[in-house]
């Protein structure tokens, strides 16, 4: 749980980092453009992303791998840091959740005067 909750939290930075550069490029550029997966891979590593396009065969590169790539990047990251978030939530704790995904345990109320 606490390895989904990571990733989760991983994931949501790279949703900021990626809405920054978005932010940034429309800053200098003057257009605003959501930067892409299939952009963002190539720019880490080109090399791989053309051996993953010669090693898969046609179809399942056109149906499936391509429109993934075509997504944004901040809407990938985005939505798959709230679901490892949601897959690492804590199922059957008393302690109500935190904003931050994690427990804190209940207050005490008092009872009459102390």
């Amino acid at each position: 749980m606490v390895l989904f909750r990571a990733l989760g939290w991983a994931l949501l930075a790279l949703a900021v980092g990626a809405i920054v550069y978005d932010c940034l490029s429309w800053w200098s550029d003057g257009a605003f453009r959501l930067l892409a997966l299939g952009d963002l891979w190539s720019r880490l590593d080109l090399a791989s992303l053309n051996a993953l396009q010669r090693d898969v065969s046609g179809a399942v590169w056109t149906q499936l791998l391509l429109p993934v790539l075509r997504l944004p990047a901040l809407a990938a990251f985005m939505i798959a840091g709230v679901i490892f978030l949601w897959l690492g939530r804590r199922i059957g704790s008393r302690a109500e959740p935190s904003f931050l995904g994690g427990a804190r345990p209940r207050r005490r109320r008092s009872r009459g005067l102390s």
